[in-house]
């Protein structure tokens, strides 16, 4: 397997204390390498014995069997859809004056907050849903479902694991306007979390799409195959790529979670806090909290964690986020990588 054992227990723990420190339901975390589509670890909490299940409930994979609303870790996905079709450049500004409404409802950034003339980079380090629901409707409802499915929203990875889900985003065709603004800002559609931590390596690879591996090789008697990276599809330019780089890196540095932020290492990466949809509305004291991102200088790792329902803040930042900053400092010691020059 591509999975490292020890990477794999530094994730286990990790992700057992934080659940239970935070009061979640549930957790996960996945780390890749961005370049190749190897899985190092996968985690999931709580987990299972497969020789001791009470029922079949039990045995399920989380990490590619739950299907959630990802929240605001999507917005890059739908800036790097504006860049890549020319409707907005890194230099866009638009306008953050109070709430805006789409098809009836009433749309708001997540702390009620307004701001004024944003440009891009700020979009994502106050993860504004205004701006996001603006760069939508700039990129329009047919090329930002395009970008999403290129990306590999909407279908199997194609991970060697049993029991993937592929998440649901319905055709262009049936998106009312408030629809096009909310999958703007992550909600209204539905990934599992490896589908959003592969599609998120796009951006440090270079812009290219792999699938998701496990197995590294196959020995069958006295023959040994290597399983060799399997490129699905070129998603995006270089020079998009490289501007997604430069904006995940401003998000984390200037972003929610910079409190937490490791000091010695820039962190590319973004925050998600996805409200739980309840009885067909969307429940505040409920949320699914998500960090992904991978070290700048190096990309020696890309990582995923999601926590469910947790109970000491709703926030990505003040939960998901000191889990991720935990595992990248923990990570950074075992591989021995240098810190970046200060």
């Amino acid at each position: 397997l591509t999975i490292d054992r020890s990477v794999q227990y530094l994730v286990e723990k990790a992700l057992e204390n934080a659940v239970k420190k935070y009061g979640a339901t549930s957790g996960c975390v996945i780390v890749m390498d961005p370049m190749s589509g190897e899985i190092i670890a996968l985690a999931n909490y709580p987990s299972f014995d497969p020789s001791h299940l009470l029922s079949e409930s039990e045995a399920k994979n989380k990490a590619i069997s739950d299907v959630y609303e990802p929240g605001s870790v999507m917005k890059p996905f739908t800036i790097s859809a504006g860049l890549s079709t020319k409707k907005i450049s890194p230099s866009s500004t638009f306008v953050d004056s109070g709430p805006v409404v789409y098809s009836g409802y009433t749309i708001n950034n997540w702390d009620g907050k307004h701001h004024g003339v944003q440009d891009i980079s700020q979009l994502l380090q106050k993860s504004n849903n205004i701006g996001a629901a603006w760069a939508g409707h700039l990129i329009g409802s047919e090329n930002l479902y395009n970008y999403l499915i290129k990306f590999g929203f909407g279908n199997k990875t194609g991970v060697e694991l049993e029991g993937e889900d592929t998440g649901v985003i319905r055709h262009f065709s049936e998106w009312t306007d408030i629809d096009l603004a909310n999958i703007s800002f992550g909600q209204g559609i539905s990934a599992t979390p490896l589908q959003v931590l592969n599609a998120f390596n796009v951006f440090a690879n270079g812009g290219i799409l792999y699938r998701p591996r496990i197995i590294a090789e196959i020995r069958t008697g006295d023959k040994t195959i290597k399983m060799e990276k399997v490129p699905v599809r070129r998603v995006l330019s270089p020079k998009v790529a490289d501007s997604m780089h430069e904006l995940l890196i401003s998000a984390v540095d200037q972003g929610e979670s910079r409190f937490f932020n490791i000091k010695e290492y820039k962190v590319a990466g973004k925050t998600g806090t996805a409200q739980i949809p309840k009885e067909g509305k969307y429940d505040s004291s409920s949320t699914n909290a998500t960090f992904l991102g991978y070290l700048a200088t190096s990309k020696k790792y890309s990582m995923l964690v999601r926590l469910e329902k947790p109970q000491t803040s709703y926030y990505a930042s003040e939960t998901a986020v000191p889990l991720w900053m935990d595992l990248a400092r923990q990570l950074t010691s075992y591989y021995c990588i240098p810190p970046d020059e200060m």
